[in-house]
């Protein structure tokens, strides 16, 4: 009898991992159909209207660049550099030192000739205490308006993009992370969905690449090539098929809930309306209403998307989230794997975070496609997922020994979940390298990444096969540990260092 009763139970959680795998093939897909149609449209305009130089268009708002720093001193010089050499007719740059422990201050002081300035500005979002306020003296280049640097106590990242937010004066802020490139025209680019609908548009995203071993000459990447580490070249894969496949597609259906810190472009007043970026200092009411007093997450830039949704939503007010699949910045991904490891324990755990907070949202129909289906998503397939694998894996293992399930058949359904991921992870990098022609038979081809070598895509597919073995248990096992830290209440960043850039 109990036998029986076992041997039940493991039938249905076996019905159950395949249902699973099936539906999140059958909607991923759907994602890549949609992304892959996104791309083409959007390439195939570039050809026929690529990004201007910006200057003496008196249509673009002014942007604030939004560049928090904490124990940057290796990468910060070169990222500034990179944003100096930015085309926009009208911009200006707040770096804001969140307590570094190292020489961030000194070296931007001694590298573009901060002095100390004595300055009034409004503090709409309160934050850790500022120590000082620095305006550089070097030439600015044309279009930008100031280069400014705030020094503070230590608060977070979130503490410090509120800091910058308060100094701004720009309609649009655009959060970025100190150690991350830009190409020159990123804020042409991500700029122009909101000129083309500025009553529509409330944020844009965009690609982002991994430049580790790439060649940064003046704050520009002039040498893109496949990192020499097997661990670059995971995540290469891993960012391609999360922002190309995941977040265009998303985006399209008005359903993206996170925007990456390394860049975006968010309109100030909507920020300034709904708290800031979540810290515990928050004040706003609005914060209040959804997070509670005092509250606190590490994946700041996924939680202000969904309170933005949640607050345009509430007030049945319009505004979109676009996504743009173009790579403008660059940033360096982590090399070791104990580094790797943090990292994604931290954005699990930032993920669980979210969904705390805006738990109210999940299945709601007054919340429209990010209640019903965005989050819901996020739930089962992100949050849910090391349990199910892992309990995937337990029941496969268990239904061989009982013999429910015959071993070779356990190891086909291994091998079909591999060549779904497989699947998933190739059409993603084929669509990001994949060449495409405007309208007019001469007009030049492009595509998202500059991988145009056999070679180089081979490998890249090659390493979205591998990563089923061995890489992705990895990280399943740095998910489980950030659910451990999560309900420990843990609250520290675990930042990793960084190589730098290679230059000439």
């Amino acid at each position: 009898m109990l036998t029986n009763l076992v041997a039940a139970l493991l039938g249905v959680m076996d019905a159950l991992a395949f249902t699973y795998v099936a539906v999140f093939f059958v909607i991923n897909m759907g994602f890549v159909a949609i992304s892959q149609r996104r791309v083409r449209k959007l390439l195939q305009a570039e050809q026929v209207r690529p990004a201007a130089d910006g200057h003496g268009d008196t249509f673009l708002p002014m942007i604030t660049l939004l560049v928090p720093a904490y124990n940057e001193e290796v990468t910060i010089a070169e990222s500034v550099r990179s944003l100096l050499k930015l085309r926009y007719p009208s911009f200006e740059i707040v770096i804001c030192n969140d307590g570094s422990r190292d020489r961030t201050v000194d070296v931007l002081r001694r590298e573009f000739h901060f002095v100390r300035v004595e300055r009034e500005y409004d503090n709409h979002l309160k934050t850790a205490p500022v120590r000082a306020l620095y305006e550089s003296r070097i030439a600015l280049p044309e279009g930008l308006a100031r280069l400014v640097l705030i020094d503070k106590d230590n608060g977070g990242k979130a503490d410090a993009l509120n800091a910058a937010i308060n100094l701004a004066q720009g309609e649009i802020v655009t959060s970025m992370d100190a150690d991350s490139v830009l190409m020159p025209d990123a804020l042409l680019r991500a700029a122009q969905p909101i000129v083309d609908d500025p009553a529509g548009v409330v944020a844009v995203g965009a690609q982002v690449g991994l430049a580790n071993d790439a060649v940064v000459v003046d704050g520009q990447v002039v040498s893109l090539t496949l990192p020499r580490s097997w661990i670059a070249r995971f995540q290469v894969v891993e960012y391609m098929r999360s922002f190309a496949q995941g977040r265009t597609a998303l985006a399209a259906l008005d359903s993206l809930l996170v925007l990456s810190g390394v860049f975006a472009l968010v309109r100030r007043d909507i920020l300034i309306a709904i708290g800031g970026f979540l810290t515990p200092h928050m004040q706003s009411r609005v914060g209040v209403e959804y997070c509670g007093e005092a509250p606190h997450t590490v994946c700041e830039d996924m939680e202000v998307i969904v309170r933005l949704h949640r607050y345009l939503l509430d007030r049945r007010l319009a505004g979109r989230v676009v996504f743009l699949p173009f790579p403008v910045a660059w940033t360096e991904a982590p090399e070791n794997y104990h580094d790797l490891g943090k990292q994604r324990a931290r954005w699990y755990r930032g993920l669980l975070e979210v969904l705390a907070y805006h738990s109210a949202m999940i299945g709601r129909p007054r919340f429209l496609q990010v209640g019903l289906f965005a989050l819901p998503y996020q739930v089962v397939f992100e949050a849910a997922a090391p349990f199910v694998e892992v309990g995937g894996y337990v029941m496969l293992v268990l239904s061989a020994l009982t013999g429910l399930l015959a071993p070779v058949n356990a190891l086909l359904f291994l091998c079909v979940a591999t060549m779904i991921n497989l699947c998933l992870s190739s059409l993603s990098v084929l669509m990001c390298v994949q060449s495409e022609r405007g309208p007019q038979a001469r007009t030049s081809s492009r595509s998202l990444f500059p991988y145009s070598e056999l070679g180089d895509v081979a490998m890249l597919l090659v390493f979205g096969f591998l990563s089923n073995f061995g890489y992705r248990q990895y990280l399943l096992y740095w998910q489980l540990r950030g659910f451990r830290d999560y309900v420990a209440g843990k609250k520290g960043w675990d930042k990793f260092a960084r190589k730098g850039f290679l230059s000439t």
